[in-house]
């Protein structure tokens, strides 16, 4: 048998250029010191949500609920909607993923603010969509009239991530409501609030969602538990949407979306808003104490409203984190472009800002 006939089929040629995911990213066996590089919560989940997955784990042997049911109910319940307007994922990745491929056909136009998460084109891609960028402007923010500009007609979808990862920049509300308000009706809109937390109050990021798909049919807001609620290795993210969105996505989801310890904690952690919040609050904080040390350095700080700070620092980037890596701290790095840094804890901030009072680039 010759060598082409033993090998393997290949894959779609969609999959041809496909960026690779997390390039910049420290491996999880790389001894840090202090892990600063995928915006985690530097707290481990509470003893009543740890002991709500044991319980859970028990019963594994039996399948979970088909769609997540009992997380829908009480998600839905805590936002004000019906259960029909809630779908869960494990994370909203893959939520994301679901939603451009129930919309998207080859060639479809998915618009977004770029940079922004590098997710996306891999998703867009993988559904042979094609997506367009759209720059942000000179203050790492999404520039509403460009935005509106490449959204005319024909696009499929339009992808808003705010507050924006990696920048931590975002649109406040009434700017962000101005902005849905103007973009075509017959495309989907994905509001991507991942970082929602660290925006606003509470009661608002409960509400929110519920007063804006009032008005607007088109829209699909992603949440996570990956993030301000600590979960992230449960892998739990939702979509908040139109009854007919959620049919859509469920209509091209496998069944049994959530093991049953992942639905056991995050049913858990909803019952301790008073962890996010406090979780939050230090964030906040940790945050505040980044961006003042290291603009009092001369580095180049985006305004975040998210768990993260964004150095602008183009080529030097990748001496930037090396910098950082000798010093034990796990950072993200997006080469040529800039530095995306976790908030953690006081320590963490103490460490980051040490080095930063010897960086020095060559």
């Amino acid at each position: 048998m010759n060598d082409r006939m033993r090998r393997a089929p290949e894959p779609s040629r969609r999959l041809a250029g496909l960026p690779g995911y997390g390039r910049g990213r420290a491996g999880q066996s790389t001894p840090f010191l202090h892990r600063l590089g995928s915006n985690e919560a530097p707290d481990a989940p509470s003893a009543a949500v740890q002991a709500a997955a044991a319980a859970a784990f028990a019963s594994t042997n039996r399948y979970p609920d088909l769609r997540g049911e009992t997380l829908t109910d009480a998600l839905a319940r805590r936002h004000g909607l019906p259960a029909e307007s809630v779908a869960v994922s494990a994370g909203s990745i893959v939520m994301l993923d679901q939603l451009v491929r129930a919309y998207c056909d080859p060639g479809d136009a998915v618009v977004t603010p770029w940079r922004s998460y590098e997710a996306y084109p891999i998703i867009v891609g993988g559904a042979s969509a094609r997506l367009v960028e759209v720059p942000l402007d000179a203050e790492n923010r999404l520039d509403a009239d460009a935005m509106l500009k490449a959204s005319g007609s024909g696009v499929r979808v339009v992808l808003v991530c705010n507050p924006n990862n990696p920048t931590g920049t975002a649109l406040g509300s009434s700017e962000l409501d101005a902005l849905i308000e103007a973009l075509p009706k017959d495309a989907l809109v994905i509001l991507d609030e991942a970082y929602a937390d660290y925006a606003a109050d509470a009661a608002t990021v409960a509400a929110s969602p519920a007063r804006r798909l009032a008005r607007h049919p088109n829209l699909a807001v992603l949440r996570t538990f990956s993030k301000a609620w600590g979960l992230a290795g449960m892998r739990v993210g939702y979509c908040l949407a139109d009854p007919d969105i959620v049919a859509a996505v469920n209509a091209i989801a496998p069944p049994f979306p959530l093991p049953a310890p992942a639905l056991a904690a995050a049913l858990a952690a909803l019952d301790e808003e008073d962890v996010v919040a406090e979780r939050v609050t230090c964030s906040i904080e940790q945050r505040m104490r980044l961006t003042e040390g290291m603009t009092a350095a001369g580095l180049p700080v985006a305004r975040s409203e998210a768990n993260f700070v964004w150095l602008a620092v183009g080529g030097e980037a990748e001496a930037f984190t090396l910098h950082l890596r000798r010093a034990g701290i796990a950072v993200r790095c997006f080469a040529g472009e800039g530095v995306r840094i976790t908030t953690g804890t006081a320590a963490d901030t103490a460490a980051v800002l040490a080095a930063v009072a010897e960086w020095g680039p060559a």
